[in-house]
């Protein structure tokens, strides 16, 4: 039997990141391999399986946040 996915399956697997150069992108979470900061408020670079990165406005606290990873504080 073939498995039907509802609609809640399919928002929940891709994530609508806006560009840093406006407009954005619709990516899957499960492509999602990498991200790291592009300088100071310049949002993050966003490393795919499929081979593209990906410039978003998004910070990386905001993506891991987005991708439910576990943001680990630095000591002080």
């Amino acid at each position: 039997m073939e498995h039907v996915s509802s609609s809640s399956d399919r928002s929940e697997a891709f994530l609508f990141m806006p560009g840093t150069a406006g407009a954005g992108v619709l990516v899957r979470r499960d492509q999602i391999i990498g991200a790291r900061p592009n300088g100071p408020g310049a949002g993050a670079i966003v490393y795919t399986a499929a081979g593209p990165s990906i410039y978003t406005a998004l910070s990386t606290h905001q993506l891991a946040n987005l991708t439910n990873a576990q943001v680990i504080e630095p000591a002080r």
